[in-house]
């Protein structure tokens, strides 16, 4: 009976941590997406045009991914060195603030465009919440999986990326059905109550998740309460020193770096997450057109809600391939065949630009589909593996802290494709024209893709099914309600 309640018990606590995990996903995939319908609704109603206010814009989009290399990297230490709840807490406490600020933008003089910085202090603030959620809810959930389960938990907290996707899109739309798009040029004459509620929705699964983040700190239950994360700090110490390196803060994320053993591991976990991010910033290249209006009404063409709900759909299904393969094909090739297949799509868009363009709207439907092709083998490929490879690939030690490390090195391949492809593409374009700005832009997308296919090759480890270091001493204590497994 005792041993049937402690595994009832174990469970119980397991799915607690994966609910943890995947709302915390949900609610940073929610947060870094709303962002491009509100920016777009935001230049029209105070700078009068996309083009108006471009460098505000861009410098707001630009303060979320630099938030999030700091949170990835601040974060990811602060797991190994504290426990990954205590510090999921934290970077849930970090996005509920940022995401509520940046819903109460306004401009801070008498520039009407200075609601933009106001947003890109906000925004900066909620990317260091979000970007540690990604190391933390990673390493959490496969910690908490059985070996033959680990892919399949992962992936399917990973998945609430792809609800979140569609979800903001369209939020936005029905928001800005009920209440309007605001009046070109309108400034703070009109409320925006669209884009300000799409903005403070990104703090409610925060909220909803305070209840379960309170649980296993203490009080009522004592220690069999306490999540089996908190209880590794012990195991985790003497893990670091055993592995030569010392137990407390001193232990940095540059002295982590130097060790050479971990390099080649780097190179898969890290590398082929920052070239994947490299080819995602290409979706810059594909989007509705701008004119008078903002382009959030009317046909598919010109609403950029419908664009992105659309492309979400389409991929979407990829991340629940992921979660039925994952344990099945294993990382490497997911992410080997995902990379081909992306490079693959994009090949195909850039060669068939110049006919799918000269068949009207029929054709710019076909683009959009084949376009979301590349979502979907990016989600069923490197999206879904990356997110696991690092947390499964290194020692408890220095796990979360590499595993945000590489997050971090995807949010950089990030802002180097969203810094490089859009000027690329306008360049080729005022040079030889539309078509081969975008032409080139997905050729450049495919090459990316075939560089990951290297990487992934030469550097990326298999490990599924293989016993994660520190895990089973998690469960083990589970099992115990909280005392120390036996050495």
């Amino acid at each position: 009976c005792d041993s049937e309640a402690r595994l009832r018990q174990r469970d119980s606590a397991m799915n607690r941590k994966l609910l943890i995990s995947a709302i915390s996903n949900l609610s940073t995939a929610y947060n870094l997406v709303i962002i491009n319908v509100s920016h777009v609704t935001i230049a029209y109603q105070y700078c009068g045009g996309a083009d108006a206010c471009s460098a505000q814009v861009e410098a707001a989009s630009t303060a979320v991914l630099v938030g999030a290399i700091l949170g990835q990297l601040t974060f990811g230490y602060i797991g190994d060195c504290v426990g990954r709840s205590a510090a999921l807490r934290l970077t849930m406490a970090l996005s509920l603030f940022g995401a509520t600020i940046s819903a109460a933008a306004v401009p801070l003089g008498g520039d009407s465009s200075s609601v933009l910085t106001f947003l890109a202090l906000s925004r900066f603030v909620l990317g260091v919440g979000v970007g540690g959620v990604y190391p933390l809810s990673a390493t959490i959930a496969t910690e908490s999986s059985s070996n033959a389960e680990r892919g399949r938990n992962a992936s399917l907290v990973f998945s609430m990326q792809g609800v979140a996707n569609l979800a903001a899109p369209l939020v936005s739309w029905a928001l800005l059905a009920v209440f309007g798009v605001p009046a070109t040029g309108s400034g703070g004459a009109d409320p925006g109550l669209a884009w300000r509620l799409a903005l403070a929705l990104g703090a409610l699964p925060g909220l909803l998740l305070v209840p379960c983040m309170g649980e296993g700190r203490g009080g009522q239950g004592g220690g069999a309460r306490h999540t089996a994360d908190e209880r590794m700090s012990a195991p985790i110490a003497a893990l670091r020193a055993e592995a030569g390196r010392p137990a407390g803060p001193s232990s940095t994320l540059l002295s982590t770096l130097r060790q050479r053993k971990y390099w080649s591991k780097l190179l898969g976990t890290a590398g082929g997450w920052f070239l994947f991010d490299i080819t995602s910033s290409g979706s810059r290249a594909v989007q509705a057109a701008a004119g008078d209006a903002p382009p959030l009404q009317g046909d598919l063409a010109h609403n950029l809600c419908a664009q992105m709900a659309v492309v979400a759909a389409i991929g979407l299904p990829g991340y629940y391939v992921s979660v039925w393969l994952m344990d099945r094909v294993g990382r490497r090739r997911i992410q080997l065949q995902g990379f081909a297949c992306m490079a693959a799509a994009f090949a195909a868009l850039g060669l068939a630009y110049d006919s799918l363009e000269s068949a009207g709207a029929g054709g710019r439907v076909a683009m959009l589909l084949l376009y979301g092709l590349t979502f979907f083998f990016s989600n069923f490929g490197p999206n879904s593996t990356t997110f696991i490879l690092p947390s499964e690939t290194f020692p408890p030690e220095v796990r979360t802290t590499l595993n945000g490390f590489s997050a971090a090195m995807g949010k950089l391949g990030a802002t180097l494709g969203s810094s490089a492809f859009k000027p690329m593409k306008d360049g080729i374009s005022a040079a030889w024209g539309p078509a081969a700005g975008l032409r080139w832009t997905m050729l450049a997308c495919a090459a990316v893709s075939l560089a990951g296919f290297a990487l992934t090759y030469g550097f990326v480890e298999d490990r599924r099914g293989i016993a994660m270091e520190g895990a089973a001493t998690a469960r083990e204590e589970d099992n115990n309600g909280g005392a120390s497994a036996a050495p």
